[in-house]
């Protein structure tokens, strides 16, 4: 059955939506930061919802600013991470960046802003696994195994690797 539309608003409207998300991986003398929510048991990576209009870009940076007062630029993307509808955050695309480590000042001048997070802390990055919360622990995992392997930027699915990348090998 073909659907008619009056005109483009009206298709586009009638498409899914998903929500876009941004994270970030935050280096201090070799430590990872993590912060804890207020809404949720466990870690996260400090990040957040990109806004309508925004840039998953902008959104980092934004998200840097006004939740951790740190005004940093990443350095690199390196995943992009679709999750399925499971639970009632809905179906989202996760970008993960890495920024440079930070200076002394920086960790010095993070204030956690009271609605977005309660804490931060930077911990050893083989224990930051056991802290995060199952899916940004996946995150983490399966895309520092992908910067071991060679790439630059991977995808992911719900925080795992995909199989056709073994098939990809060659390429």
């Amino acid at each position: 059955m073909s659907l008619a539309f009056k005109n483009d608003k009206e298709y586009y409207d009638s498409l899914p939506k998903k929500s876009i998300g941004v994270g970030g991986l935050l280096f201090y003398q070799n430590q990872l930061l993590l912060v804890q929510t207020f809404y949720r048991d466990g870690w996260l990576l400090p990040g957040g919802t990109v806004e309508a209009e925004e840039s998953p870009l902008e959104g980092f940076r934004r998200e840097m600013k006004e939740s951790l007062n740190l005004h940093i630029d990443p350095t690199r993307l390196i995943a992009v991470d679709y999750i399925h509808n499971r639970d009632v955050t809905g179906e989202y695309i996760q970008f993960l960046f890495e920024a440079k480590t930070l200076t002394e000042s920086q960790v010095q001048n993070i204030r956690c802003r009271p609605d977005d997070y309660k804490e931060f802390k930077f911990v050893d990055i083989e224990k930051a696994p056991g802290l995060l919360v199952k899916g940004a622990a996946r995150r983490l995992e399966s895309a520092l195994i992908a910067l071991q392997d060679g790439l630059i930027t991977t995808y992911l699915e719900d925080g795992n690797l995909p199989l056709f990348r073994k098939e990809m090998a060659f390429l």
